[in-house]
């Protein structure tokens, strides 16, 4: 099958080899490019922990030179794989959710001390983190450490391979990222859509002009992958 990941790298060429490893041909083509921008100085004072709802921003804090003080606090994820990234760059105390903002905020509400918490997040965010912390009366200061810029467009090869319909699945990983790849699918129109399957329904919503869209029963990839090749 010829599936086409559309998540911004470094992820999707992460996501791209275990497709491949499982015998598939792949075809690498984010709808994002992530900016990097956390501040020379962050202001830690008050700050009891740290909440992170994306990789993306894991690395955006690699070679910070505050690194080693944020590595001391306690870290509260999204999900797993946010939480994976956490300890491979040097957190100790990380403690996980299942998998959106909503649940991240209720982790939080569950175990969080009387400090603020410091919330390291995305330019353009389509969670709501900071009001449901609001909502539950605990600080939230939010520094944002990366940008997803939109691509302007795909290259020529990927194009044409949809639009001649030899690509089989399009996987989309983000609201922001489905929107994009909504709107260059619409500019390539007369297309052949492939299988549209996203990590979830809010995720593949921006899709659902176009066509039919599956989403993945848990928003986590082994779940998304499940869903995408079970009918291959």
């Amino acid at each position: 099958m010829r599936i086409l990941v559309t998540r911004p790298y470094p992820h999707c060429a992460r996501t791209a080899a275990r497709l491949r490893d499982m015998g598939h041909e792949v075809i690498e083509a984010p709808a994002l490019e992530i900016v990097r921008r956390a501040p020379d100085e962050i202001d830690l004072g008050g700050v009891d922990a740290l909440a992170i709802t994306s990789s993306q921003a894991i690395g955006a804090l690699a070679g910070h030179r505050q690194l080693p003080e944020l590595a001391r606090l306690a870290v509260y994820t999204v999900g797993a794989r946010t939480a994976a990234a956490a300890r491979e760059l040097g957190f100790t105390s990380v403690l996980s959710a299942g998998g959106d903002a909503r649940d991240l905020s209720r982790l939080i509400e569950a175990c969080h001390g009387s400090g603020d918490i410091l919330y390291f997040g995305a330019r353009d965010r389509s969670g709501d983190l900071e009001k449901h912390l609001a909502a539950a009366g605990i600080g939230c200061r939010l520094i944002e450490v990366y940008q997803a810029d939109p691509v302007a467009s795909w290259p020529h090869e990927v194009n044409e391979a949809l639009v001649k319909g030899e690509i089989d699945i399009l996987l989309a990983y983000s609201t922001r990222s489905a929107e994009v790849c909504a709107n260059l699918l619409r500019g390539l129109a007369p297309v052949m859509l492939p299988r549209m399957v996203a990590l979830s329904a809010k995720a593949g919503a921006p899709l659902t002009a176009l066509g039919p869209v599956e989403w993945a029963e848990t928003p986590d990839e082994e779940a998304l992958f499940l869903r995408a090749l079970n009918r291959c």
